[in-house]
């Protein structure tokens, strides 16, 4: 039994700007998201309860507007 393919396989995948660009708002997406949270932890462990508390309250006027900005479209 061979290891190699019965047929060369010489194709290739084409990546496309569009591929790119897809991948790039992903990984900034991710990034943002590791941001936030390790920001949230480092304030929550420097100030204790305060720390976590503060955040949480002002991000609520934040995820009302992306709520209401899903709910229109």
């Amino acid at each position: 039994m061979s290891q190699h393919p019965a047929v060369a396989d010489d194709t290739f995948e084409t990546v496309t700007k569009n591929d790119v660009a897809e991948k790039r708002a992903t990984n900034i997406t991710y990034a943002a998201i590791v941001a936030i949270l390790g920001g949230w932890a480092t304030s929550s462990a420097l100030f204790g309860l305060a720390g976590f508390i503060v955040p949480a309250v002002a991000a609520v006027p934040v995820i009302f507007v992306i709520m209401v900005l899903l709910t229109l479209g």
